[in-house]
């Protein structure tokens, strides 16, 4: 694992898949043109713990329990397939018996190819960081069961009027991910006093299509869709963290936006490296800060890499976290 750009490995990046990664871009950007669709390491002073357990709040899991509010709807929005309004969900959690008038809060999104998902994927890690002192939610948004994004990534559609189609699909479904997931941001920030969170300390994390929504409501927050009843709340957030994410349009990544940390394996077929290390590289240079935990030989993906390199993830995701959330002392 790396956490700083500049590798030699990323130069032996096979010529492949930078291919594949330029296909599924100019795919994508071809769609978005015709339907509209518009290593940084981190040190910092720890804060105090403030939940009566050992060890450092915003760190380590201080809280031994969570409180959990279920199946809260935040925005209503038209089906992908049928267009038909259907409910948009999430689930809340909180360190139980935690004092803090105002924490930070995470916005947790589950993977799934944007074909199918749900809010439970995500409850393992919503919960660990809940117990760290934040405030998570998982959420539902809506999803194209019968997408072929993976398809068009990987050249697999050779009928040029079939790919124009299925990159459009595609689009749709991570731009709608990305305007769900932004309204439920809002609707985070709408009802921050009664759930006791700061709207001036959110972040974005998610897996696999989680992490590229995680990505692109970072590094997108120029379009922040019309999704939900609160279009008079900031859309944006302050950090992103991507297990397998990378943002598919970079020309769309400038100094305003949020820092991001982006963990990847080097052979990851979903969601490829090579996209992972454009998206790292042009966020460094326009010097929006970028850590990167890359896995050089290492083909696993999504919430399954997340969970095979767990303890140092979270200690470079929190060290991330505390330090541009500027939690030190909060």
């Amino acid at each position: 694992m790396t956490t700083h750009l500049g590798s030699n490995r990323d130069e032996r990046i096979g010529t492949r898949r930078r291919r594949t990664h330029r296909r599924l871009r100019s795919a994508v950007v071809a769609a978005v043109a015709a339907t509209g669709i518009a290593g940084l390491a981190v040190s910092c002073t720890p804060p105090p713990s403030g939940g009566g357990g050992d060890g450092v709040r915003f760190v380590d899991q201080v809280f031994p329990t969570v409180t959990t509010t279920s199946d809260l709807t935040y925005a209503t929005a038209p089906d992908l397939q049928t267009g038909q309004p259907v409910q948009l969900e999430l689930d809340l959690y909180g360190p139980a018996g935690d004092t803090m008038a105002a924490r930070p809060a995470i916005v947790w999104i589950h993977g799934g190819g944007f074909k199918g998902g749900k809010k439970d994927a995500v409850v393992d890690a919503a919960t660990a960081y809940a117990r760290r002192g934040y405030v998570t939610i998982g959420i539902d948004y809506r999803v194209d069961p019968g997408n072929r994004c993976q398809d068009v990534q990987h050249g697999l559609i050779s009928d040029p009027v079939e790919l124009a189609t299925e990159a459009a699909r595609c689009s749709a479904a991570i731009a709608a991910a990305q305007h769900d997931t932004q309204a439920a941001i809002r609707w985070l920030r709408a009802n921050a006093a009664t759930y006791g969170v700061d709207p001036g300390r959110i972040a974005a994390a998610g897996f696999s299509a989680g992490a590229v929504t995680a990505t692109n409501v970072a590094e997108r927050s120029e379009d922040p869709g019309t999704v939900g009843d609160h279009l008079d709340q900031p859309s944006g957030v302050d950090v992103g963290l991507a297990a397998s994410g990378c943002n598919y349009l970079p020309d769309s990544i400038d100094a305003s936006d949020a820092p991001v940390s982006l963990l990847a394996s080097e052979l990851d077929r979903a969601v490829l490296f090579s996209c992972t290390v454009e998206t790292a590289e042009r966020a460094a240079a326009v010097g929006t800060p970028v850590q990167t935990l890359f896995h050089y030989g290492e083909p696993t993906h999504g919430v399954d890499l997340y969970l095979k390199y767990r303890s140092e993830t979270d200690a470079a995701w929190t060290s991330f976290l505390v330090e541009h959330l500027d939690l030190a002392g909060a």
